[in-house]
């Protein structure tokens, strides 16, 4: 074989060597290397969210700015604060949440939840804390949060109780920038069904998240608001889905608002003469 020849057939093998090696090593990868798992951290990094919103609650204008910020801790844990401002009936409203919580986004949720809730109108607020839980199978979500509410209130009568609070939420995503919800909502001794929608707008037209909704309450004692915005996502874009699993876990804002002013309103007939003394929350008869 000529000099020339053995150049050609060299570079030749070479040449599919180099090409065809990455070929051939990831087939022997994939046939018979152990493939090690893909570890999701339970915040995916510095991410928050800003919504605005309006509508009515207990056939009172309401609306508001609400804002979350969700921080990792560590791999397996995150941090999430929430903060709103707003008026309900041309009265100031506002409040704040922490989240502090375990997160596999391929299985689900686990942590602790605090929230505080104020009303000028009503002269006092809502506390708040509990344990919150999601559980994720496919294209379903379902979410809640137990434990125990703190009403103090000094409106027309003084209500100072302590009560169980209950969130949940079953969540089916259409989409996957489409989430459809159906819940049960139990605070100030009230129970009401809870309604959502969330669509995610086109990303290749928004460069970052951004997301119409609108939710709905109807229960016991005139437990009812509704009430519709926009949201504007910050950090990576990514499917709302993806969103709701590696981001922010729920914020239950508007719940805790409705509880505060159902524990006012519930104690507190709807027709009353103050001069005849009615029965408190407590059973005890008011005297003016």
């Amino acid at each position: 074989m000529s000099i020339r020849n053995v150049f050609l057939v060299s570079t030749a093998l070479v040449t599919g060597v180099v090409f065809a090696g990455p070929a051939v090593a990831a087939d022997l990868y994939l046939e018979g290397t152990p493939v090690e798992p893909v570890v999701l951290p339970a915040v995916s990094g510095i991410n928050g969210k800003i919504s605005i919103l309006g509508g009515s609650l207990f056939d009172e204008g309401y609306g508001a700015l609400e804002g979350s910020l969700s921080v990792p801790v560590g791999t397996r844990y995150g941090l999430q604060l929430d903060a709103a401002v707003g008026v309900h009936d041309e009265d100031f409203v506002g409040g704040g949440a922490a989240h502090l919580f375990w997160r596999d986004p391929t299985i689900g949720l686990l942590g602790l939840y605090g929230s505080y809730t104020h009303h000028d109108d009503l002269g006092g607020g809502i506390s708040r804390v509990g344990v919150e839980a999601e559980y994720y199978w496919d294209r379903v979500t379902v979410k809640g949060v137990v434990g125990a509410e703190f009403i103090d209130v000094d409106n027309v009568i003084e209500v100072d109780e302590e009560n169980l609070f209950a969130f949940s939420d079953i969540s089916y995503y259409a989409m996957d920038n489409l989430e459809l919800s159906v819940g049960h909502r139990y605070t100030a001794e009230t129970h009401a069904l809870a309604l959502g929608i969330e669509y995610q707008l086109d990303q290749q037209i928004f460069s970052s998240g951004v997301a119409l909704f609108a939710e709905g309450r109807i229960g016991e004692n005139d437990y009812e608001g509704i009430w519709g915005g926009v949201t504007f996502y910050i950090g990576d874009d990514k499917s709302l889905i993806r969103r709701h699993r590696e981001d922010d876990p729920d914020d239950w804002g508007e719940d805790n608002l409705l509880g505060l002013i159902l524990s006012d309103a519930s104690c507190v007939p709807e027709s009353f003469d103050l001069s005849e003394g009615f029965n408190t929350c407590e059973g005890e008869e008011y005297i003016p």
